[in-house]
């Protein structure tokens, strides 16, 4: 039956070009999201301005809590900067260099130059790990003095001897430039070096390091040499990194599970609707054929010898379609990683891997799912009695097998399962997760009883049909009557198109309109945003100052985990809680929080204001205690002082920001919100607070929709993300809809043959074939509308605490618009070329 079944691939190649492509486009998007998930969990990334150090020492930037998963802390852990002298003394240890670093940018006309979010200062010894070169100059010896980049003096138009100002510690001061450095390889960064006195000067934190580099004596061991760090380091809580792992001492913030997660979507959203949409093209294809189905168990051959020509011929175009999607497929991966890498959630400079892992576990998994949608898909066609089946000329028959209801009753009871887990068990963005996986699951459900559905929406709709559109009409409601098993292979894609594509949309929509409950209820819109160091002590009593007004207070954002009592949500989902940090006296007059018990201006030292439902679950109220580990990895018990009004979801930890801002990278406050004096609106404040940003070149006055970008910009990331895995996804189902409707409608070439010779004109013929497209579109559309609420409903209330998502109606409108337009188009296109071929020979027997 193998040989049969290459015999017949070989000579019906133009019935089997629509499977091929659905198998050719699974591939690729397997392959592309198998690549990105290799990528993510071999976390290559290639140290840069450390290369020249065998070995690296710094702060552990993973957090672990009994029990638990591993999370990422979200600042700088650093090292203890003493440990260079223990490390020096090493037996093959030529150097211990300490790398200080913090954020630092040269100015021209009182704006910074080179890369604004990524320009760092170091002490010029540090210049030896990657190396730099000096290209003209000599090194920075004294303080004031410092050595440029060549980039950065490139663009600021100096050289040695000349006099630059330089942004850092939230202010600006004017330094002597000794030399312009040459870096020996790729640099990912902005780099200024200083004297080494004030390096430790400008260092965040006094005494401590963002790594120590070990420069090694020529013949060392290295394998050796790392072993003997690890126990000089033990105590100290700080990691030695080799290889691709010390860049992670550069990228300390840079967190792999993004990435990963996005990756196993996309991988796990390609394999359902490439399964789907593989098995309705084929389901379409084998009920076309059921004449030579059954002339071949005429001629004696049995239900399995079917089955395996079947699944012979599927498995030969698989191997095919596959083999030819490696490639396209590593290529899509490597676009959709790119993208990731712009938008910030990949690092640049992060490697990203094309091994044959991902490609063959691909082309594994679309073989044996294309066998597996083969055996499903032919079952019917190699059970049918011969005499049924060449008897099949009029309305299709179909009986629902038990094995279709049981597995559509386990899909549904799937999806039941995950609105639970949505609504009870996880929390945040990653309730996404769930609730987009309810919705497959759910599809899945209703394309197992497809043909029973679209046999009852026929039924229904085709009597409307027939009542507005008349003999045409009357025409295609018999047509889809009588093929409603074929019609439900089509109705499957474009039900996918339109339930992916509208929860998508209204998911992102409703998501990014929620990120702004966190400073929703500050007081005025105008914000003074510090630069990449944050704002100038000082600042905060210049705003205050101004006429416009009544008060200010600073504001920090982070990350922390809570350590003690025992958090019941689990941190979070281990995503950590959103803290928060004000000036004690202003927070409350600025609009931080709607104070349910006790005071925000009690908000001293180590204090802190939880959400008061909050307080319910942890079992503490005022007057307890918390132990909450900040995201440079330290621990504080902070006392509870006031309880505060929070939504769910988004309750946030609050404290003084001076209490914050020491745990993260700059040690500075980042922003300063404002409450403006009566009768003062925000364009007078923003105005105003211009006064004091024309005094503090790399500050800026902007909106609160900015001040959530400062502590949630993963989502903007993470929703261009998600329109681009749904623009890859889309772009597949559409593919698949054109594709099975040309197989459906290019296998009725007779028919129309037949039509015509009666009488029927080609006119007539195109407007029924319309007619038949748009009650496919509409039956998809409305199966694809009952999807949709299967993920917005659990995450719209979990989020939004709202049954309806948020986002504009003509998403929805255009979406069903364009799988309504593509479903008819589709159907018109192959019918008009179908037209072509002259009557009588359509008509012929083939």
């Amino acid at each position: 039956m193998f040989k049969l079944s290459l015999r017949t691939v070989r000579f019906r190649w133009r019935s089997f070009l629509a499977t091929f492509v659905a198998m050719c486009l699974a591939g690729v998007i397997m392959t592309a999201g198998g690549a990105m998930m290799e990528t993510g969990l071999r976390a290559v990334l290639p140290a840069q301005r450390l290369n020249a150090a065998p070995i690296v020492v710094a702060g552990n930037g993973e957090y672990e809590q009994a029990g638990s998963p591993v999370a990422h802390l979200s600042e700088r852990v650093r090292v203890d900067a003493s440990l260079a002298g223990e490390l020096s003394s090493l037996p093959g240890v030529d150097k211990a260099v300490v790398d200080w670093s913090f954020a630092a940018a040269a100015l021209k006309d009182g704006k910074p130059v080179g890369k604004k979010e990524e320009s760092f200062g170091h002490g010029w010894q540090s210049a030896a790990l990657m190396p730099y070169e000096l290209a003209e100059g000599r090194a920075p010896t004294a303080p004031g003095e410092v050595v440029l980049d060549a980039g950065v003096a490139r663009e600021a138009g100096v050289g040695a001897g000349s006099r630059i100002d330089v942004a850092l510690k939230g202010g600006t001061q004017e330094f002597t430039v000794t030399g312009v450095a040459q870096p020996t390889g790729e640099a990912v960064e902005s780099s200024l070096f200083f004297s080494e006195a004030d390096a430790k000067r400008f260092a965040p934190v006094p005494g401590q390091a963002d790594s120590i580099g070990l420069l090694v004596k020529p013949g060392t061991d290295v394998t050796a040499l790392e072993q003997q760090v690890d126990r000089a380091i033990a105590d100290s809580g700080a990691v030695t990194l080799t290889g691709d792992e010390r860049g992670k001492a550069e990228y300390a913030d840079v967190d792999m599970t993004d990435l990963i997660v996005i990756a196993g979507l996309l991988v796990a959203l390609a394999l359902m609707v490439g399964i789907l949409g593989v098995a309705s093209t084929l389901s379409l294809s084998f009920q076309q054929r059921m004449k030579e189905m059954a002339t071949l168990r005429a001629i004696g051959a049995t239900p399995r010898q079917v089955r395996r020509m079947v699944v012979g011929e599927t498995v030969s175009i698989s191997l095919i379609g596959t083999a030819l999607a490696a490639l396209p497929g590593l290529a899509a991966g490597k676009w959709l990683f790119d993208a990731l890498t712009d938008t910030g959630i990949a690092p640049e400079g992060f490697v990203f891997y094309r091994g044959w892992l991902p490609t063959t576990v691909a082309c594994v998994v679309a073989l044996i799912s294309s066998a597996t949608a083969a055996i499903i898909a032919g079952r019917r066609s190699a059970l049918a009695k011969p005499t049924e089946a060449l008897a099949e000329e009029g309305e299709q028959k179909f009986r629902l097998g038990k094995v279709r209801l049981i597995f559509a009753i386990i899909c549904f009871l799937i999806s039941a399962n995950l609105w639970y887990v949505a609504l009870n068990l996880v929390t945040g963005p990653l309730i996404a997760s769930p609730s987009t996986f309810a919705s497959i699951f759910f599809a899945v459900g209703l394309a197992l009883l497809g043909p029973v559905i679209s046999r009852g929406l026929t039924k229904v709709f085709g009597p409307l049909l027939q009542s507005v559109t008349g003999l045409s009409g009357y025409l295609a409601a018999l047509n889809t009557r009588a093929r409603a098993v074929r019609m439900a292979a089509v109705i499957t894609p474009v039900m996918l198109l339109t339930g992916i594509a509208t929860a998508n949309l209204y998911l992102i929509s409703t998501e990014s309109s929620v990120k702004s409950v966190y400073t929703e209820s500050l007081v005025s819109d105008a914000v003074l945003r510090g630069g990449p160091d944050g704002l100038e002590p000082g600042t905060l009593e210049k705003v205050r100052a101004l006429p416009e007004v009544e008060t200010a207070s600073e504001f920090v954002a982070s990350t922390g985990f809570i350590e003690a009592p025992k958090d019941p949500w689990g941190n979070k989902d281990l995503e950590g809680w959103q803290l928060l940090g004000y000036t004690p006296d202003a927070a409350a007059a600025v609009g931080a929080a709607k104070e349910a018990e006790g005071k925000l201006a009690d908000l001293e030292g180590n204090s802190v204001a939880i959400a008061k439902e909050f307080s319910k679950e942890l079992k503490a109220g005022i007057g307890d205690t918390l132990t909450v580990r900040f995201g440079d990895g330290n621990t504080e018990k902070l006392n509870i002082v006031a309880l505060v009004e929070a939504k769910a979801s988004f309750e946030t930890i609050m404290m003084s920001a001076d209490t914050l801002a020491k745990h993260t990278r700059s040690t500075l406050p980042s922003h300063i919100v404002v409450a403006p004096k009566p009768g003062v609106d925000d364009t007078q404040l923003a105005a105003a607070l211009g006064k004091v940003t024309a005094q503090l070149p790399g500050t800026e006055v902007v909106d609160r929709d900015r001040l959530t970008d400062a502590f949630a910009h993963h989502l903007g990331a993470q929703a261009l993300v998600s329109y681009l895995m749904i623009g890859t996804l889309l772009g597949y189902i559409t593919i698949s809809v054109m594709n099975s409707l040309w197989l459906a409608v290019r296998g009725r070439t007779r028919e129309f043959g037949l039509q015509r010779l009666t009488g029927a004109t080609r006119a007539q013929v195109m407007r029924m074939m319309a007619y038949e497209g748009g009650m496919t579109a509409g039956i998809g559309i409305l199966l694809g509308t009952l999807v949709a609420p299967m993920t917005l409903i659990p995450f719209s209330l979990a989020r939004a605490d709202s049954l309806t998502p948020t986002g504009p109606l003509w998403m929805y409108f255009a979406t069903i618009g364009f799988a309504g337009l593509l479903t008819v188009g589709a159907t018109l296109v192959p019918a008009w070329q179908a037209l072509k071929v002259r009557p009588l020979e359509a008509a012929a027997p083939a």
